[in-house]
């Protein structure tokens, strides 16, 4: 009976140890968050592994975070005229190929042609011959809402494939279609150097032309930036701060007109060159920007946009700061002061 005894107490310890050890892991996961808490909820929706074919779907912050699919602002067709923008797509992560693909096109908009620019890495080029009589009797234009599908995503690395694979490549867009009025064209633009000195003003000249136009009547010209400045090679600052209005359009005839403009680097601060993760580059020597302009007519004419690319070249190269905390002891607190004695008489001797 003695030796059952002990060994039913050799058995209760055990189960009182095991019990022991799986609260004290319990409380190492739980750390300082509340009862029930997961430590790593916040982080779930970061570099979570799926796997392939379970892939569930990801927030908008990582398809944010994992590509962008961008067609130039304000697109405008005119009935019975051919016309064309461009959709430029950026991936942030190592992707060797995809395709871009037209969804949810209306049945109407016959001859719609998506291609591929190899000029210009990322672009494609959408083209179409807007038919007369697209827009109803009672209307003066007519909006066309379209997708566009970033599709069959290939990567030497299978975790981007995955990720790619998990998330909403389908993006709504959509476009205008104008009964008449002619799209206004930028057709000239002087000399805008692709280096600019820091400290430096330059001017430069944008012609434009506006068949609607006429003398009181001028087009209006914006220059602007948007889209993603992030790309392989680094952050791209916004050059359109550094752009200013010089004067008023000049008509030069048949309806070209002549906009004025000021690169100011002299006047606006020149900002740091970050790369890809948002740090300044140790040792650059210039500063890339980019910036659009784009032409609108009165008549209610959008013109295709350019694209401007320029870099400011720093006064001296720029030096990455990097500041480092200094831990310090805290200082020794300060002993009580004694506490002052009463003075006392001494008693007379009598």
């Amino acid at each position: 009976m003695a030796k059952r005894t002990t060994e039913n107490q050799k058995a209760l310890s055990a189960v009182l140890t095991a019990s022991l050890l799986a609260t004290g892991l319990l409380t190492g996961l739980v750390g300082c968050g509340a009862p029930g808490s997961d430590p790593t909820a916040q982080y779930s929706d970061l570099g979570a592994v799926v796997p392939p074919h379970e892939e569930k779907a990801r927030t908008q912050a990582v398809i944010d975070r994992s590509y962008l699919i961008d067609p130039e602002k304000d697109v405008t067709f005119i009935e019975g005229e051919t016309a064309s923008f461009k959709i430029r797509v950026h991936t942030y992560f190592p992707v060797d190929s995809y395709q871009l693909k037209v969804v949810d096109l209306p049945n109407e908009v016959g001859g719609f042609s998506l291609s591929k620019l190899d000029t210009e890495p990322g672009t494609y080029v959408a083209t179409w011959a807007a038919p007369k009589g697209f827009i109803p009797a009672d209307k003066i234009e007519r909006s066309i809402f379209y997708r566009l599908e970033l599709a069959d995503v290939r990567s030497q690395d299978p975790s981007v494939e995955a990720l790619f694979r998990s998330i909403n490549r389908v993006q709504d867009f959509s476009f205008r279609v104008r009964r008449n009025g002619q799209s206004p064209e930028i057709v000239r633009m002087s000399e805008l150097p692709t280096e600019i000195n820091q400290g430096q003003m330059t001017t430069f000249t944008v012609d434009v032309s506006d068949p609607a136009s006429y003398d009181g009547y001028a087009p209006r010209l914006d220059s602007y930036f948007r889209g993603t400045n992030k790309t392989e090679s680094g952050y791209e600052a916004n050059g359109a701060t550094y752009v200013r209005v010089e004067s008023v359009p000049k008509h030069l005839g048949n309806g070209v007109w002549r906009f004025q403009f000021v690169f100011d680097t002299k006047n606006n601060d020149v900002g740091a060159q970050l790369d890809r993760d948002g740090k300044r580059v140790d040792g650059a020597t210039h500063l890339q920007t980019r910036m659009f302009f784009k032409a609108y007519s009165a008549s209610g004419g959008v013109s295709s946009e350019k694209l401007v690319l320029t870099k400011i070249k720093y006064a001296k190269p720029q030096v990455a700061v990097v500041k480092q905390e200094v831990c310090t002891a805290p200082a020794p607190a300060a002993k009580p002061a004694a506490a002052a004695k009463p003075a006392t008489k001494t008693e007379e001797k009598k």
